[in-house]
Protein backbone atom coordinates (compact mmCIF):
# COMPACT_ATOMS: atom_id res chain seq x y z
CA UNK A 1 0.00 0.00 0.00
CA UNK A 2 2.97 2.34 0.90
CA UNK A 3 4.49 1.75 -2.38
CA UNK A 4 1.12 2.68 -4.31
CA UNK A 5 0.60 5.27 -2.77
CA UNK A 6 4.39 6.94 -3.32
CA UNK A 7 4.01 5.36 -7.18
CA UNK A 8 0.89 8.06 -7.05
CA UNK A 9 2.10 11.05 -5.63
CA UNK A 10 5.07 10.55 -8.41
CA UNK A 11 3.07 10.27 -11.23
CA UNK A 12 -0.10 12.69 -10.73
CA UNK A 13 2.33 15.83 -10.98
CA UNK A 14 3.27 14.33 -14.51
CA UNK A 15 0.26 13.24 -15.97
CA UNK A 16 -1.44 17.19 -14.87
CA UNK A 17 1.87 18.14 -16.54
CA UNK A 18 1.06 16.50 -19.79
CA UNK A 19 -2.30 17.80 -19.68
CA UNK A 20 -1.56 21.12 -19.44
CA UNK A 21 0.76 21.18 -22.07
CA UNK A 22 0.95 24.66 -24.26
CA UNK A 23 0.99 24.01 -28.22
CA UNK A 24 4.80 24.12 -29.15
CA UNK A 25 3.86 26.37 -32.21
CA UNK A 26 4.17 29.50 -33.03
CA UNK A 27 0.40 30.14 -35.10
CA UNK A 28 -2.62 31.60 -33.50
CA UNK A 29 -6.00 29.79 -33.12
CA UNK A 30 -9.37 31.40 -33.50
CA UNK A 31 -11.51 28.04 -33.97
CA UNK A 32 -10.87 26.93 -37.23
CA UNK A 33 -9.01 29.60 -38.20
CA UNK A 34 -4.90 29.39 -37.50
CA UNK A 35 -2.97 32.01 -38.77
CA UNK A 36 0.55 34.17 -37.75
CA UNK A 37 -0.36 37.42 -37.18
CA UNK A 38 0.52 40.12 -34.39
CA UNK A 39 0.58 44.44 -34.76
CA UNK A 40 4.26 45.78 -34.23
CA UNK A 41 4.95 48.98 -33.18
CA UNK A 42 8.34 50.40 -35.09
CA UNK A 43 9.52 53.57 -34.78
CA UNK A 44 6.98 56.15 -34.77
CA UNK A 45 8.85 58.74 -36.99
CA UNK A 46 7.91 55.97 -39.99
CA UNK A 47 5.15 57.09 -42.35
CA UNK A 48 2.83 55.12 -44.43
CA UNK A 49 5.00 55.48 -47.43
CA UNK A 50 8.31 54.13 -45.46
CA UNK A 51 6.62 51.06 -43.91
CA UNK A 52 4.74 51.06 -47.86
CA UNK A 53 9.01 50.91 -49.32
CA UNK A 54 10.17 48.42 -46.41
CA UNK A 55 7.19 46.07 -47.28
CA UNK A 56 8.25 45.96 -51.05
CA UNK A 57 11.32 45.11 -50.01
CA UNK A 58 10.55 42.25 -47.68
CA UNK A 59 9.13 40.66 -49.93
CA UNK A 60 11.86 41.39 -53.21
CA UNK A 61 14.13 39.90 -50.37
CA UNK A 62 11.68 36.84 -50.16
CA UNK A 63 12.83 36.43 -53.55
CA UNK A 64 10.58 33.42 -54.35
CA UNK A 65 9.47 32.82 -57.96
CA UNK A 66 5.79 31.84 -57.19
CA UNK A 67 4.79 35.03 -55.76
CA UNK A 68 2.06 37.15 -56.78
CA UNK A 69 1.15 40.37 -55.32
CA UNK A 70 -2.48 40.65 -55.31
CA UNK A 71 -2.94 43.65 -53.55
CA UNK A 72 -0.77 46.63 -53.48
CA UNK A 73 -2.39 50.01 -52.35
CA UNK A 74 0.18 52.75 -51.00
CA UNK A 75 -2.61 55.18 -50.23
CA UNK A 76 -3.99 53.18 -48.02
CA UNK A 77 -1.39 50.97 -46.35
CA UNK A 78 -2.34 47.83 -47.72
CA UNK A 79 0.22 44.79 -49.44
CA UNK A 80 -0.91 41.59 -49.86
CA UNK A 81 0.92 38.56 -51.81
CA UNK A 82 0.05 35.04 -52.39
CA UNK A 83 2.86 33.09 -52.45
CA UNK A 84 4.04 29.10 -53.11
CA UNK A 85 6.63 27.88 -52.29
CA UNK A 86 9.24 24.71 -52.08
CA UNK A 87 10.25 23.37 -48.43
CA UNK A 88 11.27 20.61 -46.57
CA UNK A 89 10.54 18.50 -43.47
CA UNK A 90 12.74 15.67 -41.70
CA UNK A 91 12.03 12.17 -42.10
CA UNK A 92 11.12 9.54 -39.28
CA UNK A 93 14.79 8.72 -38.83
CA UNK A 94 15.78 12.45 -38.68
CA UNK A 95 18.79 11.98 -41.17
CA UNK A 96 17.13 13.23 -44.33
CA UNK A 97 14.78 15.51 -45.89
CA UNK A 98 11.73 15.18 -47.58
CA UNK A 99 9.94 17.77 -49.90
CA UNK A 100 6.76 19.76 -49.62
CA UNK A 101 5.37 22.71 -50.75
CA UNK A 102 3.43 25.65 -48.61
CA UNK A 103 0.95 27.73 -50.37
CA UNK A 104 -0.34 31.14 -48.37
CA UNK A 105 -1.02 34.69 -48.39
CA UNK A 106 0.89 37.65 -46.41
CA UNK A 107 -1.16 40.34 -45.84
CA UNK A 108 0.81 43.65 -44.25
CA UNK A 109 -1.20 46.57 -43.20
CA UNK A 110 0.65 50.05 -42.71
CA UNK A 111 -0.18 52.69 -40.45
CA UNK A 112 2.25 55.47 -38.75
CA UNK A 113 4.54 54.10 -36.22
CA UNK A 114 3.04 50.59 -36.70
CA UNK A 115 1.82 47.72 -38.80
CA UNK A 116 0.21 44.48 -38.79
CA UNK A 117 1.28 41.18 -40.60
CA UNK A 118 -0.98 38.12 -41.19
CA UNK A 119 0.18 35.06 -42.49
CA UNK A 120 -3.16 32.95 -43.41
CA UNK A 121 -4.72 30.29 -45.99
CA UNK A 122 -1.73 27.96 -45.34
CA UNK A 123 -1.76 25.14 -47.41
CA UNK A 124 0.62 22.48 -46.94
CA UNK A 125 1.60 19.47 -49.96
CA UNK A 126 3.54 16.73 -48.92
CA UNK A 127 3.35 13.27 -49.82
CA UNK A 128 1.21 10.91 -48.09
CA UNK A 129 0.43 7.38 -48.74
CA UNK A 130 2.55 7.19 -51.98
CA UNK A 131 0.85 10.55 -53.43
CA UNK A 132 1.35 14.69 -52.97
CA UNK A 133 -2.28 15.63 -51.13
CA UNK A 134 -2.55 19.58 -49.89
CA UNK A 135 -3.23 19.72 -46.24
CA UNK A 136 -4.81 22.77 -44.91
CA UNK A 137 -3.05 24.21 -41.72
CA UNK A 138 -6.32 23.24 -39.46
CA UNK A 139 -6.34 19.39 -40.83
CA UNK A 140 -2.57 18.82 -39.80
CA UNK A 141 -2.98 20.66 -36.64
CA UNK A 142 -5.76 18.47 -35.50
CA UNK A 143 -3.69 15.48 -36.10
CA UNK A 144 -0.53 16.33 -34.74
CA UNK A 145 -0.25 14.26 -31.96
CA UNK A 146 2.43 11.53 -33.95
CA UNK A 147 1.21 8.63 -31.47
CA UNK A 148 3.30 7.28 -28.58
CA UNK A 149 6.29 9.16 -29.28
CA UNK A 150 5.37 12.32 -30.97
CA UNK A 151 6.75 12.02 -34.19
CA UNK A 152 4.26 11.45 -37.09
CA UNK A 153 4.72 13.15 -40.20
CA UNK A 154 2.34 15.51 -39.56
CA UNK A 155 4.41 17.02 -36.31
CA UNK A 156 7.24 16.79 -38.63
CA UNK A 157 5.64 19.05 -41.25
CA UNK A 158 4.28 21.72 -38.49
CA UNK A 159 7.83 22.02 -36.95
CA UNK A 160 9.46 22.56 -40.36
CA UNK A 161 6.69 25.05 -41.49
CA UNK A 162 6.39 26.80 -37.99
CA UNK A 163 10.68 27.71 -37.89
CA UNK A 164 10.03 28.75 -41.56
CA UNK A 165 7.30 31.16 -41.15
CA UNK A 166 9.53 32.53 -37.68
CA UNK A 167 12.21 33.34 -40.34
CA UNK A 168 10.24 35.15 -42.46
CA UNK A 169 8.74 37.24 -39.22
CA UNK A 170 12.33 37.88 -38.39
CA UNK A 171 12.49 39.14 -41.93
CA UNK A 172 10.04 41.47 -41.65
CA UNK A 173 10.82 42.91 -38.33
CA UNK A 174 14.35 43.43 -39.41
CA UNK A 175 13.24 45.18 -42.78
CA UNK A 176 10.32 47.17 -41.00
CA UNK A 177 12.24 48.71 -38.49
CA UNK A 178 14.59 51.03 -40.35
CA UNK A 179 13.75 53.37 -43.97
CA UNK A 180 14.41 51.35 -46.97
CA UNK A 181 17.26 53.05 -47.91
CA UNK A 182 19.08 52.57 -44.98
CA UNK A 183 19.48 48.86 -46.22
Amino acid sequence: MKKLLLAAAFLIPLFACAQTKQDPFNYKAEDRYLYYGDVVKVDSSLTVSDLYKDAKLFVTKLALVNTKITTDDLAGGTLIADIEEPATYKTQTGIGDDPMTLKYSIKIEMKKGRYRYTIDNIVVSYEDDKKTAPHTLYDLNKEKGGGIIGVGKEKRVLKAMDVLFLKKIDLLAANMSKRSDDF
